[in-house]
């Protein structure tokens, strides 16, 4: 240990400051390498000859409009007529409870969905808040799981939505949000355009 102690202490003013070395000019070390060609000079320095690249002078592009959102498709009745139906979604979290169903939306970022943003609700299904949150943020099942529960529920709501736009004994206006739907789907209801 006594070795690694300093035996003079540092004279002050100096720190930790470079001795000044010799410096040479170009054509110094060109003559000591004998790398100067019949110009006297190096390559490199006959392009450094050239106009310097100012700094600061590259214009930054533009930035990006925003790409503005479509108006959704909406349809306050189709949404109110999912209340006491049954489940249609029937996810393995299902709990068959007609008093907790609701239109379910779907569809996923293909189909315009994002964040606070939902898809047109004719992409809707009757579905319980099980089933819902098993096709919206449910962490135990892949994105194609769920994309696959949520299209055979809509398979299912669209061949309910036919039926009640074809049928003479429905609700006036459960027709209209049926047929509402069926027409953003271009869908027509039961016993319509079909040929055997």
């Amino acid at each position: 240990m006594n070795g690694l102690r300093q035996r003079k202490p540092m004279a002050r003013g100096q720190g930790f400051r470079r001795r000044e070395q010799a410096t040479r000019t170009p054509a110094e070390i060109e003559a000591a390498c004998g790398f100067a060609d019949d110009s006297g000079t190096f390559g490199h320095q006959q392009q450094a000859a050239t106009k310097p690249l100012r700094r600061g002078s590259y214009a930054a592009p533009p930035p990006a409009a925003p790409v503005p959102k479509h108006p959704r498709a909406e349809n306050p009745h189709l949404l109110r007529m999912a209340k006491g139906k049954p489940c249609l979604i029937r996810s393995p979290l299902c709990n068959f409870d007609p008093e907790t169903t609701v239109a379910c939306h779907g569809g996923g970022v293909a189909n315009g969905k994002g964040m606070a943003y939902k898809v047109s609700d004719a992409l809707t299904c009757w579905g319980c808040s099980a089933c819902n949150h098993y096709t919206d943020a449910y962490g135990g099942a892949t994105k194609a799981q769920k994309a696959a529960a949520f299209m055979l529920g809509h398979l299912a709501q669209v061949c309910e939505w036919r039926a009640i736009a074809g049928s003479t004994q429905a609700d006036p206006k459960d027709r209209a949000a049926a047929q509402w739907a069926l027409d953003q789907l271009n869908a027509t209801p039961v016993g319509q355009g079909e040929t055997l």
